[in-house]
């Protein structure tokens, strides 16, 4: 058994570990000018950075992460225009595809029709979103909403994984964990996705044997796709090498 690891970083400079699958950039948080920062105070844009290879040993694809925790403005992408945009900066700096981080209600049909796009250009498409209390409560008015959003992702076909954020500014804590990950992960699969394209994100900020173990249980015992990590670079050697040899890496 061999699950599929990666993680994000917020600067270029940072390289990915040899045993990722994927490597994320980000957060493209300026939706407008397609850059990280802000519209204010813009940072790097995948429009001018050419995808980042400075680590020989990392075998996986590169992609730029579009969204995340404050991006703005809502309802992104919001015309052909910027979908062409989101296509051209991937092709022409040589990305490995995108991964939507869906923080900031995004304009689902345009994103669902860039993800085409991508696919039709041999780029991966990744979305994520927090999978949490109310993803699993679809009988109140927001969780009605996100579910629909998610089913609406996963029927299109163009989406190759479905991440689950299954954490804040650090880990949830354990009775949320309990009540919320693997019931999360077994609601995108009866709403239509295939178990081996959703993949459970944490956080190494609050990381414990329990809760990292819990979400390693979850992606073997559902036959998930793999984990994902945040803020990586801080992971201990001890959960790496925990999350190495339980997911075959």
């Amino acid at each position: 058994m061999t699950k599929l690891l990666g993680g994000w970083s917020q600067t270029l400079a940072l390289n990915p570990r040899d045993e990722f699958d994927f490597m994320m950039y980000g957060m493209v948080t300026n939706l407008d000018g397609l850059t990280t920062g802000t519209a204010a105070y813009p940072g790097w844009s995948p429009e001018r950075e050419t995808r980042p290879s400075a680590n020989p040993n990392f075998k996986g694809k590169t992609l730029w992460s579009y969204g995340g925790g404050g991006c703005a403005p809502q309802q992104k992408p919001s015309n052909m225009e910027d979908v062409n945009r989101i296509v051209a900066a991937t092709k022409n700096k040589s990305w490995d595809g995108v991964d939507f981080d869906d923080e900031c209600n995004m304009n689902v049909p345009l994103v669902i029709e860039t993800m085409k796009q991508l696919k039709e250009e041999d780029r991966e498409t990744s979305f994520g979103f927090i999978a949490g209390y109310i993803y699993n409560h679809p009988n109140t008015a927001d969780g009605k909403k996100l579910n629909e959003k998610i089913t609406s992702i996963i029927k299109s076909g163009q989406c190759d994984r479905l991440i689950h954020y299954c954490y804040a500014d650090a880990m949830w804590n354990d009775n949320d964990i309990k009540n919320n990950v693997q019931q999360a992960a077994k609601r995108s699969i009866s709403n239509g996705m295939d178990a081996n394209k959703i993949i459970l994100a944490l956080t190494t900020n609050g990381l414990t044997n329990w809760n990292l173990n819990y979400f390693l249980d979850q992606v073997i015992d559902l036959d998930l796709g793999g984990l994902f990590i945040w803020r990586y670079d801080e992971i201990s050697q001890n959960h790496y090498d925990i999350i190495k040899s339980r997911l075959g890496k």
